[in-house]
């Protein structure tokens, strides 16, 4: 059984589930039409539901949450949402609600002329081509229901909420892991006095090992194959490089960084040094 606390326009509706005992959006053709605040009712079997309460939003009540947003970027969140479950598969639906919140802002900013520079665009793009994907298809959601054209480097943004969904973690933990990772190519670069070219299946392969070995040492996951004497007595410069970035990928991550990954890095720093 829900009850209306809110309608949002005719397609959306913010209720308070009585069975869950909490609050979320409804959103579905029709769903919010002729409805009334504090009316009851079940059937709700062709909408959307998204949980108002979660994270940093538990300490807002749902009007709080949805204050000043206009309904028409819940909708077109909720779209996104569902395109990328097709797409992707099984993700956390309650991004829905900062991204709607992003995508309301950019357009604020696009009408404004004012362009959000996003230092880690291309390494989205090379990090995360799925989640890409699903974002510049969002472009044109967004440009079909508003009327306005985001830039690209607002699309590596929605990536980046939509890549937070789909691994359930946080926005802010997404954009720590390709800084990160960022920061290790140049220095990579700038050791080795080489510029990488990022259209390259080597430069691919490097930020895919860079990903999965930063998620590896943030969640203290193990490192099964050990090749630490290997690179230490086969690479002894690139295991000295690899074991300064390690200890700087610990330090940020406040992580302990087991022996074995620094002989993994090293190797594959060596493959792309030869």
């Amino acid at each position: 059984m829900y009850r209306v606390m809110k309608v949002l326009n005719n397609n959306g509706v913010l209720v308070y589930d009585m069975e869950r005992e909490e609050e979320a959006i409804l959103l579905g053709s029709g769903i919010g039409f002729g409805k009334h605040i504090n009316e009851r009712f079940e059937d709700a079997k062709s909408a959307k539901r998204y949980a108002i309460v979660d994270r940093e939003e538990k300490k807002r009540t749902g009007r709080q949450v949805l204050s000043g947003m206009d309904p028409i970027f819940l909708e077109l969140a909720g779209r996104i949402v569902e395109t990328a479950r097709q797409e992707l598969g099984e993700l956390n639906p309650n991004i829905m609600i900062p991204l709607a919140d992003h995508i309301a802002v950019a357009v604020e900013r696009m009408h404004s002329g004012i362009l959000l520079k996003n230092p880690f665009q291309s390494d989205i793009r090379v990090l995360y081509p799925e989640e890409y994907r699903v974002a510049e298809h969002s472009r044109k959601l967004v440009q079909d229901m508003t009327g306005c054209t985001l830039c690209e480097d607002e699309v590596g943004y929605i990536a980046l909420h939509i890549r937070a969904g789909r691994m359930d973690e946080k926005l802010g933990e997404a954009i720590q892991i390709v800084s990160l990772i960022r920061n290790v190519v140049q220095r990579v670069e700038e050791a080795m006095r080489i510029s990488l070219d990022p259209h390259s299946f080597m430069f691919e392969r490097f930020m895919a090992h860079l990903r999965y070995l930063i998620v590896q040492i943030r969640d203290e996951e193990p490192v099964r194959l050990d090749m630490d004497e290997y690179a230490r007595t086969q690479f002894p410069e690139m295991y000295r490089l690899a074991s300064e970035i390690c200890s700087q990928i610990g330090a940020e991550l406040g992580k302990r960084v087991p022996r074995e990954a620094i002989g993994h890095l090293a190797i594959h720093m060596e493959r792309l040094r030869s």
